[in-house]
C-alpha cells in the first residue's frame, strides 16, 4: 500500500520511494517463490507442473540401462516464466494459487498411515518409502528396524533395483523401478513389460511367462476333468456344498462381507459400474466385480472355498487401483478398505 500525503510538498518523492520500495519487494519475493518451488521434489508435485509420464530409460555406452534426463515439464516452464514477468503483486499472488493447488498435500507425512497395520499415528517411528511415498512403521517392519535409517530407505516392493537383482528382460539393473514375480522370482523394470507399466499394480503380480504356463495348466486340467465327467453316470455327479473342504465356512464368508458393505468406505464397490456413467471403465478392466456380485455368488453357492471369496475381493481393489489414481477420492477408498480386508480376512481364517 502506498501511503503519501498529497497537500506536503515532497509528496512526489513520497511516492516515487513508495513505488521504489514496493519494486525491490517484488522482486524479492519472485526469487523467494523460485527458490520455494525449486526445492519441492517432482514426485511432491502434481500435473501440469509434473510430467504426467515417469521418466525414460536410456542404454549408455557400457549398455547400463539408466534413467534418462529429466526435462522440465511445458507447464512448469510456462509457470516460471511467469513468475518472472510478474509486474505487481496481483499477478504473483496467481502464480503461488498454482503452486499451491499443484503441490500434493495428500502424500504429507501427516496423512500417511502404515502399510501393514493400516494404523497412523507413532510419527516418529513411521518410516516413507523414498520411491512409492508408502508408510511403514519401524516395528511392522520385518524384521522390525531398531531406529530410523539416516540413507534412503525402500519397502520390500520397490527395492527390487537397490538390492541389485538384474531385469530378466534387459539384464541390467538400472535405476527404474522393479516388479517382482511372485511365481518365479524374476524381476522386471516397470518400462520392460510388454505393456509397460507406469506405476507397480498392488497385491500379489505374476508375469506373462507364468500366467501363460499357469492357463496351460488349467486348460489341460479342465480338459481332463471333463473326459471325466463324461465317464460318470448321472448318480455319481455331487453337489458343490458337498464337494467343499471342510475349511469352507459359508456363514463367516457372509459375515465377512457384510462387514465390509458396511464400511465407510465401501461406497465405490457395492454394485456394478454404471456402463452409461462410465462407458470407458470397460474398455480397461476386462473382469469386473464389486460386493453385490460377490453376495450373489454366495448366495447362489458359486464359492467352494474361502480364498474363492478372497481372490474376488481383491480383484475389486486390483481393479479400482488399474481404473483410478492413488490421489482420487475412489482411490483412497479402495486403499483404505483393502488394507482393512486383508487384515480382518487373516482374524477371521487364518487363526482357526
Amino acid at each position: 500500500k502506498l501511503h503519501f500525503n498529497s497537500l506536503s510538498p515532497d509528496a512526489d518523492k513520497d511516492v516515487a520511494l513508495s513505488f521504489t520500495t514496493n519494486k525491490s519487494a517484488l522482486v524479492a519475493c519472485k526469487e523467494l517463490l523460485l527458490v520455494l518451488e525449486g526445492s519441492i521434489e517432482s514426485r511432491y508435485m502434481k500435473p501440469p507442473l509434473k510430467s504426467h509420464h515417469p521418466p525414460a530409460l536410456v542404454d549408455d555406452e557400457d549398455g547400463v540401462r539408466e534413467t534418462a534426463p529429466v526435462r522440465i515439464p511445458h507447464g512448469l516452464r510456462a509457470w516460471r516464466n511467469a513468475v518472472e514477468m510478474a509486474e505487481n503483486p496481483s499477478q504473483l499472488s496467481v502464480c503461488i494459487e498454482q503452486l499451491q493447488g499443484c503441490i500434493a498435500w495428500d502424500k504429507s507425512i501427516m496423512k500417511v498411515y502404515c502399510q501393514v497395520c493400516c494404523k497412523g499415528g507413532s510419527d516418529h517411528l513411521l518410516l516413507l518409502c523414498d520411491s512409492c511415498d508408502r508408510g511403514f512403521h519401524t516395528y511392522c517392519c520385518t524384521p522390525p528396524l531398531e531406529h530410523i535409517p539416516e540413507d534412503d530407505w525402500y519397502c520390500m516392493r520397490c527395492s527390487g533395483g537397490e538390492r541389485g537383482i538384474s531385469c530378466a528382460v534387459c539384464n541390467s539393473k538400472g535405476s527404474g523401478k522393479q516388479l517382482a514375480c511372485t511365481k518365479c522370482l524374476k524381476n522386471f523394470h516397470l518400462t520392460c513389460l510388454n505393456p509397460p507399466l507406469y506405476k507397480p499394480p498392488r497385491g500379489d503380480w505374476t508375469c506373462h511367462q507364468c500366467n501363460n504356463h499357469r492357463n496351460t495348466q488349467v486348460s489341460n486340467s479342465a480338459r481332463n476333468s471333463k473326459k471325466g465327467r463324461n465317464r460318470k453316470s448321472g448318480s455319481d455327479v455331487v453337489d458343490l456344498r458337498q464337494r467343499r473342504p471342510s475349511t469352507y465356512n459359508h456363514d463367516l464368508c457372509l459375515s465377512l462381507l457384510d462387514e465390509l458393505k458396511n464400511h465407510d468406505c465401501a461406497w465405490p464397490f457395492l454394485s456394478p459400474v454404471d456402463k452409461h456413467q462410465f462407458p470407458e471403465y470397460y474398455r480397461y478392466i476386462k473382469h469386473p466385480m464389486d460386493f453385490e456380485t460377490c453376495t450373489k455368488k454366495l448366495e447362489g453357492n458359486k464359492y467352494a472355498t474361502n480364498d474363492d471369496l478372497l481372490k474376488d475381493v481383491r480383484l475389486i481393489f486390483n481393479n479400482c487401483h488399474k481404473f483410478n489414481e492413488d490421489e482420487s477420492e475412489v482411490g483412497q477408498a479402495g486403499l483404505a478398505l483393502s488394507c482393512y480386508f486383508e487384515k480382518r480376512y487373516g482374524e477371521t481364517f487364518r487363526t482357526r
